[in-house]
């Protein structure tokens, strides 16, 4: 939403829309709207959502966000997974950058950053090993992705999948600290 709140809904011919689960609405929501909402396409249970100055990763089965990148210094506008690496995604930013996340290495800091326009860059899309960025002017950039970037590391899917499973577990077990401190 234009609130920085997500939700999951089903509709089915015939019927009212049915609104199953509502993310971030006790914490972790975006200081703004969400530009970019997009499933792990190696590990479905999990997506990312993009909004504000962070990308956040989330859990169809918890409320508030496993993980989420550093604030960044300027207004975040789209992002998207690596179709080919379960741990690795593409976020676009108003000042004209690309950064480049890789959680499988490391989770806390940016793997790549590169100045690709003046103009603020609005959307992304990733096909094998380009990339295509459009920017506020209309202009389109092609980019050549580096083999590091499009070819799976060996057990990323299962060393990723770990990753979010821990953190979804750490999620769970502070939500449940949280409502036991609450009743007392």
């Amino acid at each position: 939403t234009e609130q920085g709140y997500i939700f999951q809904a089903n509709k089915r011919p015939g019927k009212q829309v049915e609104v199953n689960q509502r993310f971030g609405v006790a914490s972790g929501k975006h200081h703004g709207p969400i530009y970019a909402l997009q499933r792990n396409p190696h590990i479905t249970k999990y997506f990312m959502s993009v909004g504000d100055w962070t990308a956040k990763i989330w859990s169809e089965d918890l409320k508030s966000p496993l993980m989420q990148t550093k604030y960044h210094d300027s207004y975040l506008t789209d992002g998207c997974w690596s179709p080919q690496r379960p741990g690795l995604f593409y976020l676009t930013r108003m000042d004209g950058f690309i950064d480049i996340w890789d959680y499988f290495y490391r989770q806390n800091e940016v793997a790549y950053s590169q100045k690709i326009s003046d103009n603020p860059l609005t959307c992304i899309s990733l096909h094998g090993s380009k990339s295509a960025m459009g920017d506020s002017e209309g202009s389109i950039i092609l980019m050549a992705l580096c083999p590091s970037l499009y070819e799976p590391q060996p057990n990323e899917k299962d060393e990723m999948t770990k990753i979010f499973d821990r953190e979804a577990a750490r999620e769970k077990n502070l939500e449940m600290a949280r409502r036991q401190a609450e009743t007392k």
